[in-house]
């Protein structure tokens, strides 16, 4: 790599250079805040140059990485909602392809200036830029670089490799096939252990390539602050190459590894957009296993929904109506966040609802029984757990017989009473083999509230980072209690978002609101 002094302070160039490579710093967010971060933003002097997401407030960043260059810190990144040990590593790596393109960057400026008086081959800079530009495979760039390379630096043979793991290399030669391979493994590993160029001059050849052609030279070329690459070109005996070809050979290098590295960010993005895809198919799974319709039932006002905190999430609600057994509902809600969450709130449900459906006695009790013991050994291997609440009401008593495995919250409120919690008996499936719920009863007489919800709501954070809390829920629930189930659900998802202001959701928020009413 070419060392070039900084002419210009690159304080005065952050803003310009993220300016040009927004796209770029767009996709490098996006990855964070998919992976659970909620705020992104570039930062100088305590200014911010660039946010995301566009137009929300930067939260207290919970990581801060500085980008330096040279000895000078030239910026800092902050990131919020990821703390952790993996997620500093992350950082310092992706801080440090900031400040290895700004300085690659910089350095291709000034070799520029350098070769000013050379206009032909600033020309051949440009035109190699632009030719590459176009391509989205590791092997057209290559193929280009060769041909380019060959054209520009007049050279009679080319080649260029790609190595990002042993088992999977890509060699490119032109004329194909003409230098034995064994030659060009010995310039990358020659080039890989951080020598600036190879030629044949310095390489120690066995006595099987001494045949060889004698002028060659190899650029290596780094990307990601590794070797990955390199490009080698071969000159007739005797003309061999001299300090500006070098310097133009190692100019081509640079650019090629900025080209390289934009492939591998596309590929990266269309992973990504492949991922996000998947996520959303998994999303309309999840949504399809939903109730699509609020079941009738003679004495019972009941309105459910669920909102998660990304696109799948690990909570769930099921309603089972047989015309000769009692309504069941259950509601639960499995450990962890995204797409594992959402897997094993599938398992869970289907085992809760075969129990209820199928088993010749279902009550409560017995359905969270079976199902923890149906789901403890796969979720103690994989360590979650999931609380679940199973209702069942019986229309001739106006009562509803349920069992609570570790769920909360749990609120009733009678007709002529104040809202109180209820309880959970026994742990949450998948902590011990058995469970120890028992069948519990309330009255759902006209104007009886029963509202079962996930912990989403209640561990709501405000900007202060003050949770919600169960008392507001409390009280929140005495004051609506009058209203129709739909409408308690509406003001419990409203009064959450207003208290937690610009502040992102969480954890997933789902929610069964049961009203007793007139027959």
């Amino acid at each position: 790599m070419l060392s070039v002094r900084l002419r210009i302070k690159p304080m005065s160039m952050l803003a310009a250079f993220i300016q040009v490579h927004y796209a770029r710093f767009t996709t490098l967010a996006e990855a964070w805040l998919a992976n659970g971060a909620t705020t992104f933003g570039i930062w100088q002097k305590g200014q911010l140059l660039a946010g995301w997401p566009a137009g929300n407030k930067p939260d207290q960043p919970g990581l801060v990485m500085p980008i330096c260059v040279g000895d000078q810190v030239i910026g800092d990144v902050r990131i919020s909602g990821m703390p952790g040990s993996a997620a500093r590593a992350r950082l310092a790596a992706d801080v440090e392809l900031i400040a290895h393109l700004f300085r690659l960057e910089h350095e291709i400026e000034c070799m520029a200036s350098d070769l000013v008086v050379t206009q032909d081959q600033l020309v051949a800079l440009y035109r190699l830029s632009h030719s590459m530009s176009q391509y989205l495979t590791i092997e057209e760039t290559l193929t280009a670089l060769v041909m380019e390379s060959m054209r520009l630096i007049k050279a009679r043979n080319g080649f260029a490799m790609f190595v990002p793991s042993i088992a999977d290399p890509i060699v490119v030669q032109h004329p194909p096939a003409e230098i034995d391979e064994a030659l060009l493994w010995r310039c990358f590993w020659q080039a890989h252990s951080a020598a600036p160029e190879v030629s044949l001059t310095t390489l120690d050849l066995s006595t099987t390539m001494a045949d060889c052609p004698r002028d060659l030279l190899f650029i290596p070329i780094k990307t990601r602050d590794t070797v990955i690459a390199g490009l080698g070109m071969l000159r007739d005996p005797g003309r061999g190459f001299q300090t500006p070809d070098i310097k133009l050979a190692r100019a081509i290098a640079n650019q090629a590894s900025a080209q390289i590295e934009k492939v591998l960010l596309y590929k990266e993005t269309f992973d990504q957009a492949k991922i996000r895809a998947e996520m959303e198919l998994a999303r309309q799974v999840q949504q399809d296993l939903l109730p699509k319709q609020l079941p009738h039932v003679t004495g019972l006002d009941i309105f459910a929904a669920s909102r998660p905190a990304f696109q799948v999430g690990g909570d769930f609600y099921d309603f089972i109506c047989q015309t000769d057994r009692p309504f069941t509902f259950s509601i639960g809600d499995v450990s962890g966040k995204g797409f594992p969450a959402a897997l094993l709130m599938t398992m869970t449900r289907m085992a809760i609802h075969s129990k209820a459906f199928f088993m010749p006695e279902p009550t409560p009790r017995v359905v969270l029984q079976q199902s923890n013991k149906d789901l403890y050994k796969d979720f103690t291997q994989v360590g979650v757990f999931a609380t679940a609440f199973v209702g069942q009401y019986h229309p001739q008593h106006q009562m509803l017989h349920y069992a609570n495995a570790g769920h909360s919250p749990v609120i009733y409120r009678p007709a002529a009473g104040a809202a109180t919690m209820l309880m959970a008996d026994s742990t949450a499936i998948g902590i011990f083999p058995v469970s120890s719920c028992e069948d519990q009863e309330v009255a759902l007489r006209p104007g009886d509230l029963l509202i079962v919800a996930t912990d989403g709501f209640s561990d709501a954070r405000n900007p202060d980072d003050e949770m919600f809390g169960h008392k507001r829920l409390l009280d929140l629930v005495d004051t609506l209690a009058e209203q129709s189930a739909q409408d308690i659900a509406d003001s419990l998802f409203t009064a959450g978002d207003r208290f937690k202001a610009d502040c992102p959701q969480e954890d997933d928020q789902t929610l069964v609101v049961i009203k007793g009413v007139a027959t």
